[in-house]
């Protein structure tokens, strides 16, 4: 069985699921406080994450063989990681552009960029400063470059991927050692940015039209200039145009079974036509898909399982520490040459870097991820006490101050 075989894939998401259904994972699981209104979406997310690494797993192969970083040769396996991120910014269009229309256009920003501050910073810096260790001991703890460049480099590593920049580092080519995933939190940044502008048309009811009339501008714009910050837009004007379509109560309201089945032909024929896994075609045909799961499909119950509610919940370090896994354990001689010694054998150590994977990023989650939301949650709570007190403190004063007019007397 050659190395671009599918099979391979949907054995390590059975795997996958098999391990997240371990009684040992149960720390896990929900705790009070995180209950979720799109349990599918939180599922898919964890499908999404491994999707993404399977792939990088497969690009890692070719690395190996030829030095050279590209996507698979494999139009399935090419076609994974474009999906998943597609798919990524789509569910973020969709949960912040829902959480904006439900607060009406005034969400709480202070809450919302703390948040996401404390969301993705954490994780985000662990796996950087890991990435720094592994490439400062792959040049011996020696400077190959001036010490100013090196310093403007791991500066710009820091800076939580606010900055589009992967340089490398004292000579290294740092973003092999991720796994080149960081470069999608700069986009994430750039929409969260744009919602305080955006959230204006939240005001009013024909959100809606001003969602799809972009849509179609970015589309419009996508097929004409061919700039994959476009086609990004248009990716995150997807999630809004569902958001916008849920919250309106305007769409057909689908049985389970159906959106299942309508979503499972989508992704059918997205892997069956797609050419590009970033084409205009295929992002639509997701968008439809991601519609049905928000819309009540859960592929037939498995996207709501608790392995898979599991996986969604560790999704982001799954995401963030696919490239350490890789790097750590194919850096192993004795794995290395069992990995390239047949397709098979790549697939096994595969599977036992899936393993380390899940289990890494369940500690991320646990010991990381989870703190640092809660730490945030505690920042926003403190700043509405702070803002309470001083409210209290001035309307005190403003009434202290206000002089006392006698009432008239009735004639």
């Amino acid at each position: 069985m050659s190395l671009d075989s599918a099979w391979f894939y949907f054995a390590f998401m059975a795997i996958a699921l098999g391990v997240a259904g371990l009684p040992t994972f149960r720390n896990l699981d929900a705790v009070a406080g995180e209950a979720t209104r799109h349990r599918a979406v939180d599922g898919l997310r964890g499908f999404l994450a491994l999707g993404v690494f399977v792939y990088h797993l497969v690009v890692t192969h070719g690395f190996i063989a030829t030095g050279q970083w590209q996507a698979p040769g494999s139009r399935f396996y090419a076609l994974l990681g474009p999906i998943g991120v597609s798919l990524f910014f789509m569910i973020t269009g969709f949960l912040f552009w829902g959480q904006v229309l439900r607060a009406r256009g005034r969400p709480r920003w202070h809450a919302l960029y703390i948040g996401r501050l404390w969301r993705i910073a954490p994780m985000y810096l662990f796996v950087v400063l890991v990435m720094l260790v592994i490439v400062f001991a792959r040049t011996g703890f020696r400077l190959h470059e001036q010490a100013s460049v090196v310093v403007a480099s791991v500066l710009q590593w820091l800076a939580l991927g606010m900055i589009d920049a992967q340089p490398d580092v004292n000579g290294v080519r740092a973003t092999h050692v991720l796994a080149g995933v960081t470069w999608t939190i700069w986009y994430e940044w750039i929409f969260y940015a744009s919602l305080v502008v955006t959230a204006i048309a939240a005001r009013f009811k024909s959100h809606a039209r001003f969602v799809f009339a972009a849509l179609l501008l970015s589309i419009g714009a996508r097929s004409l200039l061919q700039v994959d910050a476009v086609g990004f837009a248009m990716l995150f004007l997807c999630g809004m145009a569902i958001a916008s379509l849920l919250h309106t109560n305007r769409s057909p309201r689908l049985t389970q079974p159906i959106a299942s089945g309508i979503a499972a032909a989508c992704l059918l024929a997205v892997g069956v036509g797609a050419l590009s896994g970033y084409a205009t075609s295929t992002g639509l045909l997701l968008a439809l898909f991601l519609y049905c799961v928000c819309n009540g499909a859960s592929l037939f119950g498995l996207l709501t399982t608790t392995a898979a509610q599991r996986l969604g919940h560790i999704s982001y370090s799954l995401y963030l520490m696919q490239g350490l896994v890789l790097t750590a354990l194919l850096s192993i001689e004795p794995l290395r040459r069992a990995a390239m010694a047949s397709p098979q054998g790549y697939w096994a150590v595969g599977v036992l870097c899936l393993a380390t994977l899940v289990c890494c990023a369940a500690l991320g989650y646990v010991h990381i991820e989870r703190p640092g939301i809660a730490l945030g949650k505690r920042w926003v709570l403190r700043l509405d006490q702070r803002w309470a007190r001083r409210t209290l403190l001035r309307d005190a004063r403003q009434g202290a101050a206000a002089p006392v007019r006698p009432r008239p007397t009735e004639a």
